[in-house]
C-alpha cells in the first residue's frame, strides 16, 4: 500500500474450500447448474509473486472442472476504471480484483453485480469484511485478502516489543539521534492510513450513522496533538514519507516502524530474517487499543458477465481453505477467513503474527464514495500538524473541504 490513500485501491476475489459444500452458487430451477463455459475471463494483479500463486489456482480450477481460465494483468485503479468500457464491450472479466473501499463507486456506477452467500458461507469470513464489501445493504464481493498497519521491529536495536505508547516513546526518545539518521520510531503520521489509529483512539471519527464528520472533534484534536508532539520532539521528521521511513529501516537505523505486512520482505532481506519482529499496534494512553484501517482485496462479479453462475463458482473455489493459505504462502497476504486467522501456521510466524492480531482490532475502511473525499483535504492537514500549525483550525478547514467536495458530487 505503498502511499495508498491516493487513490485507495483494490479489491481482491476470494473462494472456498476443497470440500465443495462451501462453494453454493445460484442454481438453475431445475436446481441443477447450467452449461459449463469453454472459458472464464478474470482480471488479476500485476506482481510476479500473486500471477504464480494465481496461475496455480486457476490450474486446478481447470482440472476439476475443464473450464480455462483466460485471465489480463493489470493494477486495481485500471481494473476500476476499464470494467466501465470493457464490460459493455463485451470484452471485460466475469470476475475482477479491487480492494473493497473502492466498492461503494462501482455499485452506484452499476459496475459490480450483488451476490449472495448463505450463512454458512457468510459465517466463514470476518465481521469487518463482509461489512467493507456491504452497501447499501448488498453484498458486492467475496473476500479474499485482510490487509492491515502494524508494528515491524528491529530486535538489534529494540529488545521488548512495545505495548503501549509509552513504550514506544521511551523507545522513540532513547534511540533517535537525528545527526545519525538514527530513530526509535517512525511512522508516515502525514497519511491518514497510517494516522487513523490515532486519530480515532480518543474518539474522533470519519463518519458517523448519520453522515457527520468527526475528524475536527474533541477526539481528534486529542490524537492529532499526540502526533504532533512526536514532530516536536524531533523523534520523527516532519518531511517523514513512506520511502524515506523504508529506506532507514532497511539499512538498519530504524527500531519501530509503524508499516504495512507488504514490506516484510524487504525489510528482511535488509537487516536480516532473524532480526525482523511483528507487533500489534500499543495501547493509547486511554487504555484503548488502536484501530488500524483494514482493506479486504476481493473478487467482484462483473454484472457484464453472461456466466455469473460459473463465475461466482470460481469465486468461491479461489476463497476455500486450501487456496486461501496456499496463496498466503506464496504472498504474505493474510485470509479474511476467521478460523485462517487462528491457524498456527499464521499465529506462530513471528513476521506476521502481530498483523493478524491487529486484524481482530481493525476498521473497515469505508467504501462510500463519499469517503473518496476524505484523503486529500486530511493529509494536507496533517502535513501542517506536523509542522507545528494550530490542530484545530487546521482541521476545522479540512473537514470544512470535505463537506463542500462532498456536497459538490451530491452527496
Amino acid at each position: 500500500m505503498k502511499k495508498i490513500l491516493v487513490g485507495m485501491l483494490v479489491l481482491v476475489l476470494a473462494a472456498c474450500a476443497p470440500d465443495r459444500e462451501e462453494e453454493a452458487v445460484t442454481e438453475t430451477p431445475d436446481g441443477e447448474a447450467p452449461e459449463k463455459p469453454d472459458t472464464l475471463h478474470v482480471w488479476i494483479h500485476e506482481e510476479d509473486d500473486h500471477i504464480a500463486a494465481m496461475e496455480e489456482i486457476f490450474a486446478a480450477y481447470t482440472e476439476e472442472t475443464g473450464i480455462e481460465i483466460e485471465y489480463a494483468q493489470m493494477s486495481a485503479i485500471d481494473q476500476s476504471e476499464n470494467i466501465a468500457l470493457d464490460g459493455p464491450a463485451g470484452t471485460g472479466p466475469d470476475i475482477y480484483h479491487i480492494a473493497h473501499n473502492g466498492i461503494g463507486s462501482q455499485a452506484a456506477q452499476n459496475l459490480a453485480a450483488p451476490i449472495e452467500l448463505d450463512a454458512e458461507q457468510e459465517a466463514r469470513f470476518t465481521e469487518e469484511s463482509i461489512e467493507g464489501l456491504t452497501y447499501e445493504g448488498q453484498l458486492y464481493g467475496i473476500p479474499f485478502v485482510s490487509e492491515t498497519t502494524a508494528l515491524l521491529v528491529n530486535e538489534n536495536i529494540v529488545n521488548e516489543l512495545p505495548t503501549t505508547v509509552d513504550e514506544l516513546e521511551n523507545i522513540a526518545e532513547s534511540e533517535t539521534n537525528v545527526s545519525n539518521d538514527e530513530y526509535g520510531f517512525l511512522a508516515d503520521t502525514t497519511e491518514m492510513y497510517f494516522a487513523y489509529p490515532f486519530l480515532t483512539g480518543f474518539g474522533g471519527y470519519i463518519f458517523s450513522d448519520d453522515g457527520d464528520i468527526g475528524l475536527n472533534n474533541e477526539g481528534t484534536v486529542r490524537g492529532a496533538e499526540l502526533l504532533q508532539s512526536w514532530h516536536s520532539n524531533n523523534w520523527i521528521p516532519t518531511s517523514i514519507d513512506g520511502e524515506i521511513q523504508d529506506g532507514l529501516f532497511i539499512e538498519g537505523n530504524v527500531g519501530v516502524s509503524l508499516t504495512g505486512p507488504w514490506n516484510i520482505p524487504s525489510y528482511a532481506r535488509g537487516i536480516g530474517e532473524e532480526n525482523l519482529r511483528s507487533a500489534p499496534l500499543p495501547e493509547l494512553p486511554n487504555g484503548e487499543i488502536a484501530s488500524s484501517f483494514v482493506t479486504f482485496k476481493s473478487w467482484v462479479l462483473s454484472p457484464f458477465s453472461d456466466e455469473d453462475y460459473w463465475a461466482q463458482d470460481l469465486m468461491h473455489f479461489i476463497t476455500n481453505d486450501t487456496n486461501n493459505m496456499e496463496y498466503y504462502r506464496e504472498t504474505n497476504e493474510l485470509p479474511a477467513v476467521t478460523h485462517l486467522l487462528e491457524d498456527p501456521e499464521i499465529t506462530d510466524d513471528p513476521l506476521i503474527q502481530g498483523f493478524a492480531e491487529q486484524i481482530q482490532h481493525g476498521t473497515a475502511m469505508p467504501n462510500t464514495p463519499e469517503a473518496d473525499q476524505v484523503w486529500y483535504p486530511i493529509n494536507d492537514a496533517l502535513q501542517f500538524i506536523a509542522e507545528g500549525q494550530d490542530i484545530q483550525e487546521v482541521l476545522d478547514e479540512a473537514v470544512e473541504r470535505i463537506e463542500e467536495n462532498i456536497e459538490m458530487m451530491g452527496g
